[in-house]
């Protein structure tokens, strides 16, 4: 009898058809995110799942999954994935790490760039026919990244790949991160002198209970007039409220390309504000480390479908254990 598994987002055809061969599928083809209670049947007698960061999988996903053998995710975060539920069941969680570095990296400064020389603005102010003479001394006045001290919040790679790209600019790099590090070019502080003293802050820690509004309303209002917040992390890890209420008074500008809720509603404030350059999630869109990232995914499938150790598991404690 063929293995069943799960594919909870929509995939191209000429991903998903080598799995067809080996495994009984089903595939979810909804553009919008698979609710839990389809999840939760579907995987009522499944050995697999391949999911993404669109799919929460809960502690009362994985209790009714009693057949589960692997949970493989095509992300490198799983804080969308209760870890210790699945730990707890024996299910291993294979994730993507170290593929997206530097795409995530390249974002992280174009977004600096991006918000501190009104890229965005600039576009839109064309667009919209509001560009009725030429060259202005005072037009859409930005400021210099090589000029700019510029805060790192975590310094895992994708921190030390945007310090790598900043020396280049010739930026003042301060760092921050949860455990003692030492980097060339990067005067290491504590989280509150690094968001006073910043014109720019850069988010790239893991989302932990730690690191939950790490950009908190206090940290937020200390950063001088003027300064732009970068969030390519997690949306979690900044308070939006607070740092909508910033932008909106203009204090602070900001590019972002992770919420608290995502997709943002058609009605959200964030959309209203100029001084906010706002993209979908597009840290990793690149065709290479897209495609890196669904192939190491697809081996973790595999292994855990098949009982062998996952090559990259979020859970070594029980990785390769399928009960």
């Amino acid at each position: 009898m063929t293995s069943k598994c799960v594919i909870s987002l929509d995939l191209p055809e000429d991903i998903v058809a080598p799995l067809s061969d080996q495994f009984d599928l089903l595939t979810w083809s909804g553009r919008e995110a698979m609710p839990e209670v389809t999840l939760q049947e579907w995987l009522a007698d499944a050995e697999g799942l391949l999911c993404a960061l669109s799919t929460p999988i809960t502690a009362s996903v994985i209790a009714g999954a009693e057949q589960l053998k692997v949970i493989s995710t095509i992300s490198v975060g799983v804080d969308h994935i209760d870890l210790a539920a699945a730990t707890a069941a024996g299910i291993p969680v294979g994730h993507t790490p170290d593929v997206l570095v530097d795409s995530t990296a390249d974002l992280a400064v174009g977004l600096m760039i991006a918000a501190t020389r009104r890229i965005a603005e600039a576009d839109r102010w064309i667009r919209t026919g509001q560009w009725s003479q030429g060259w202005q001394s005072d037009l859409l006045l930005g400021t210099d990244l090589s000029q700019a001290t510029v805060g790192i919040v975590g310094l895992g790679p994708i921190g030390e790949a945007t310090v790598k790209r900043l020396r280049g600019f010739g930026a003042t790099i301060l760092g921050w991160n949860r455990t003692p590090k030492s980097l060339e070019g990067v005067e290491m502080v504590d989280l509150e002198d690094l968001f006073r003293r910043c014109d720019i802050v850069s988010l790239h820690t893991a989302l932990t209970p730690d690191t939950l509004q790490i950009a908190s309303r206090k940290r937020l209002a200390s950063m001088r007039a003027g300064a732009t917040l970068i969030n390519t992390g997690r949306g979690a890890l900044v308070d939006e409220a607070a740092l909508i209420e910033e932008l909106s008074t203009g204090r602070l500008r900001a590019g972002l390309d992770v919420f608290e809720t995502e997709p943002l509603p058609a009605d959200h404030p964030l959309l209203s504000l100029d001084n906010a350059v706002l993209l979908p999630h597009v840290g990793s869109a690149t065709f290479s480390t897209r495609m890196a990232m669904v192939t190491r995914a697809l081996d973790n499938l595999r292994a855990g479908m098949s009982g062998q150790p996952l090559p990259f598991c979020a859970n070594p404690e029980v990785c390769g254990f399928n009960g």
